[in-house]
């Protein structure tokens, strides 16, 4: 039945899509975080050096 095959690749292309969509922003959040210590870090570097 060519209609379950359609109803099947619709359901892993919304799965698959909603899987990279969680991934991604699991990754951003993790990297924002990680920024903004090595900002934190950096500023303070520079800052020693001049005071």
């Amino acid at each position: 039945m060519p209609w379950r095959r359609k109803g099947q690749a619709a359901v892993e292309y919304i799965l698959t899509t909603m899987v990279l969509v969680t991934c991604f922003a699991a990754m951003y959040g993790f990297i924002q975080g990680q920024l903004k210590e090595l900002f934190i870090l950096a500023g303070k570097k520079i800052l020693a050096t001049y005071y």
